[in-house]
């Protein structure tokens, strides 16, 4: 069961983390949205803000989520940097083409 358990984890962790590269467009930017419009009706903060927040957050997580559950996958150091890295463009990425959806007016609260 702990072995389930953790693989679902991890699971999750790879869905959400930036080392695919179909993952944001289908998965995170999805949740931002969503997890933005919700936090819009109770924070006094800009939309795309709260967008970035939980797109970054996401990705973070996921890595993270990553790293707990299946430590003896990052052992080495050189597959952590490549996920640092990674985490790093594809997130800057995509946070740019979310800033110039908002700035166009795409982007908006349902």
């Amino acid at each position: 069961m702990k072995s389930f358990i953790r693989n679902t984890v991890f699971f999750i962790g790879w869905l959400l983390s930036p080392l695919t590269f179909w993952n944001d467009a289908f998965i995170n930017i999805p949740i931002s949205y969503l997890a933005a419009s919700l936090l819009i009706k109770v924070l006094p903060v800009k939309f795309l803000y709260l967008v970035l927040i939980s797109y970054w957050f996401s990705n973070v997580l996921g890595l993270y989520m990553m790293y707990l559950s299946g430590s003896d996958i990052y052992k080495s150091r050189e597959g952590v940097f490549k996920g640092i890295k990674t985490l790093i463009i594809t997130t800057t990425l995509y946070s740019l083409i979310l800033v110039a959806l908002a700035r166009t007016g795409i982007l908006r609260p349902f």
